[in-house]
């Protein structure tokens, strides 16, 4: 069974991203400001960790189907454990905690609301997005290499564009339009989705052209990153939804495998990034709570300042890794944080996945 050794690494970075804005927001920004410019320019360049997330997901999810096949009800049983159970659990948490603890439940909006819309808490409209990702996996299970993926991969992309700049869709189902026209829905990240299924069905053929054009790519990418950062406006702060990731995310994996190259040969590192993308989940999960909780105690009398943000964010991940670990040695705590279980990779695919550095 293949293991990819660089995916752990990817997700647990795209991990960090996220947590960082979610840090920033809950501590270091205030009135439609950031404390510094810097936190600033983290916030910004950190958006683009949600995307990440989406193209990990497709790829995992495609890959699995690549060595064992696609079985419906296999599929749906999985999903419904891994995914949909748990988002109806902390979705319950979540609400809990905002009626006893802060009181910032709206007035006679149904309970089923914040279910139905990934509402419940601030991030869990994405859980909402992956479900939705779920329903049509079946049809694009289906695509295999060639032209008809590539394809469907450049009009994905099309039609993520064509979302996001399309505005508002009205129809007479109350229930549509709300969803239709939120972040949530799954037409404002059909693109990550279908690169995450690409890069799956033609990983080793990435592998090798990784490999051969390593300068071109690193320099190209390079200025990609660059270009990310200097565009950059704090005066127009934009969401990781924003319609230049749609060209940025695959020049940042590109990136991002390169850097994975570097963190593998050092044991220690690939530790660090192995037990927080083991964990991704639960930390995405998790994480807001344990924010609120710093800004909540004394702690936040140690953090309230920009130059106090890794320890922020140190503090905020190893609570939520923490607090992952402890469920998951729970009985039936799989429900609660889905966490995956590690597997050492076979010699023959570490020695070709050395092959791309």
């Amino acid at each position: 069974m293949k293991f990819y050794q660089e995916i752990p690494v990817i997700r647990s970075i795209a991990a960090i991203m996220v947590v960082a804005v979610h840090v920033i927001a809950g501590l270091y920004h205030s009135k439609g400001e950031f404390e510094n410019e810097a936190i600033g320019y983290i916030d910004q360049f950190s958006r683009i960790g949600t995307p990440i997330f989406a193209i990990i997901s497709a790829f995992l999810l495609m890959s699995m189907v690549q060595r064992k096949g696609f079985d419906f009800g296999t599929f749906v049983k999985s999903r419904f454990s891994k995914i949909f159970i748990p988002y109806l659990i902390w979705s319950t948490i979540y609400l809990v905690y905002r009626y006893h603890v802060e009181d910032s439940l709206k007035p006679g909006v149904p309970l089923s609301n914040y279910f139905l819309y990934g509402t419940a808490n601030f991030h869990l409209y994405f859980i909402l997005t992956v479900l939705q990702f779920y329903v049509v996996f079946p049809v694009l299970a289906r695509l295999k290499k060639g032209t008809l993926l590539l394809v469907a991969t450049v009009a994905a992309m099309g039609v993520n564009y064509f979302w996001l700049t399309s505005g508002s869709l009205t129809t007479d189902i109350e229930f549509l339009d709300r969803l239709v026209n939120s972040r949530s829905f799954l037409l404002n990240w059909i693109a990550y989705f279908m690169m995450g299924i690409t890069y799956a069905v033609y990983y080793e053929e990435i592998q090798q052209i990784l490999k051969r054009h390593r300068t071109i790519l690193l320099l190209i990418s390079g200025l990609i990153i660059l270009d990310i950062w200097v565009s950059i406006d704090l005066e127009r702060t934009y969401t990781s939804t924003n319609l230049s990731n749609l060209v940025y995310i695959p020049f940042v994996l590109v990136v991002l495998n390169y850097v994975f190259r570097r963190v593998q040969t050092d044991a220690t590192a690939m530790r660090i990034f192995q037990t927080i993308g083991t964990h991704s989940m639960g930390i995405y999960l998790i994480h807001p709570l344990v924010i609120r909780g710093i800004g909540r105690t004394d702690l936040f009398a140690y953090f309230d300042s920009a130059s106090m943000f890794i320890c922020a964010m140190i503090v905020t991940l190893a609570a939520s890794i923490s607090v992952s670990f402890v469920i998951s040695l729970l009985p039936y705590g799989n429900y609660i944080v889905p966490v995956p279980k590690r597997r050492a990779p076979a010699p023959k695919i570490v020695e070709a996945q050395s092959t791309a550095s």
